[in-house]
């Protein structure tokens, strides 16, 4: 091997260990992942048919955007999509945090929730989305 190829194999060594030793200490001075608080519920749409009959449900799970913001300053801190069922879950640290449903254009619609995590707890909400179908 030459004395360039080695100065070179080297140098790619040392990259990869300082790297390596950057990614370990951004790991160990930042905030801890949190999986055992957040927000979870489900998401409906409805009216689904245009005429209401008693004792006959009239929504059905919807799947859509959801943006989660700090109740102060409103920094969007998590951002995720409800699945097909309606279901979502998304792990927050302990805080107050605004739920911001992603509306339609013009439908369908929906207003923002306010909602607190508290340590060591999902924090249960539904979204209830207007159709217009009326």
């Amino acid at each position: 091997m030459s004395r360039v190829a080695r100065i070179r194999t080297i140098a790619g060594l040392l990259a990869a260990l300082a790297l390596a030793a950057a990614l370990l200490l951004a790991s160990a001075c930042g905030e801890k992942t949190v999986t055992d608080s957040g927000v979870q519920g489900e998401v409906r749409i409805g009216p689904v048919n245009p005429v209401e009959q008693p004792g006959v449900q009239n929504d059905a799970p919807y799947a859509a955007a959801l943006r989660i913001k700090k109740a102060s300053g409103g920094k969007v801190v998590a951002e995720t999509r409800s699945a097909a069922d309606g279901s979502f879950r998304v792990a927050l640290p302990p805080g107050d945090y605004i739920l911001e449903p992603v509306n339609g254009d013009p439908l369908p619609i929906t207003e923002p929730q306010d909602f607190t995590v508290v340590p060591g707890r999902f924090t249960t909400v539904r979204v209830d989305y207007d159709s217009g179908i009326r």
